[in-house]
């Protein structure tokens, strides 16, 4: 009888002992976010960020040309916290920043040594979208970083602008006094719609809500680079416009079409 006790008992030490070490029994990391960018310049090139259920990321550049391929992949941890992004202990190596916002379907680094945006193909967390696009498909929005957009470049002084947001009824008016400016200038403008349109939300010096925008001709080969990064563009004649609308005085103002080169 002791005999059988005994085994009995190292049976069942075996048999919890083989359920502790069978992977199937371990809960597997899952993917939680996933974001992407496609560029289409003379190759394919994409840029994905990847975040797991344990708080670890996967960051992987493809570059890809007819005669040219190359595969980088940065890996790390982040956690999530109220719709930021926040890297520890060692910041996203890609562009040195330590925190990234989720905002518009989009990741976007707010504080690295350049700005980069991501957008986001998938999501299981219930995070803010606070613009719905989907009838404004030809726009991007940009956060507002004095790093990269100098005041002076727009006609203000140095720690004078604040960065803000749109809401819903905010981008619908901003999309309608748009529309009047190029309506009112016709003869020098192509239609709107052959636009891609890269805006700046701020608050100016005199706490009136402002958009800084850029309209640039649509790119046939190209048509999604304009999300991810702000255009530098010199000349380029009325493929090249800039303007801003005040949304508190519901005006347009400052218009300015480049020359040709």
């Amino acid at each position: 009888m002791k005999l059988k006790i005994i085994l009995t008992l190292i049976f069942l030490g075996l048999l919890i002992q083989c359920k502790k070490e069978n992977p199937k029994n371990v809960n597997p990391k899952t993917e939680q976010i996933t974001a992407l960018n496609i560029y289409n310049y003379i190759g394919k090139s994409s840029m994905k960020f990847q975040l797991f259920s344990d708080s670890s990321y996967v960051f992987t550049i493809m570059q890809k040309d007819f005669d040219y391929e190359k595969l980088e992949r940065r890996k790390g941890f982040c956690y999530l916290k109220n719709d930021t992004l926040y890297f520890k202990p060692l910041d996203f190596k890609f562009n040195r920043s330590e925190k990234a916002v989720i905002k518009n379907n989009f990741i976007e680094f707010v504080d690295g040594e350049t700005p980069l945006k991501i957008e986001i193909r998938k999501n299981i967390f219930h995070t803010k979208s606070k613009l719905d696009l989907k009838k404004f498909n030809d726009y991007a929005f940009f956060t507002f970083n004095p790093e990269f957009q100098r005041p002076g470049n727009y006609g203000y002084k140095p720690e004078t602008i604040k960065p803000a947001d749109l809401n819903q009824s905010e981008l619908i008016e901003l999309d309608q006094i748009l529309e009047k400016c190029f309506s009112e200038n016709e003869s020098k403008l192509k239609k709107l719609d052959k636009y891609v349109k890269q805006c700046i939300v701020v608050i100016n010096e005199k706490h009136e809500k402002e958009i800084w925008i850029g309209c640039y001709c649509k790119e046939p080969y190209d048509n999604q680079s304009y999300k991810y990064s702000l255009i530098d563009m010199s000349d380029g004649g009325n493929c090249n416009i800039h303007l801003k609308i005040n949304l508190t005085t519901h005006k347009y103002s400052d218009l300015n079409i480049s020359g040709r080169a």
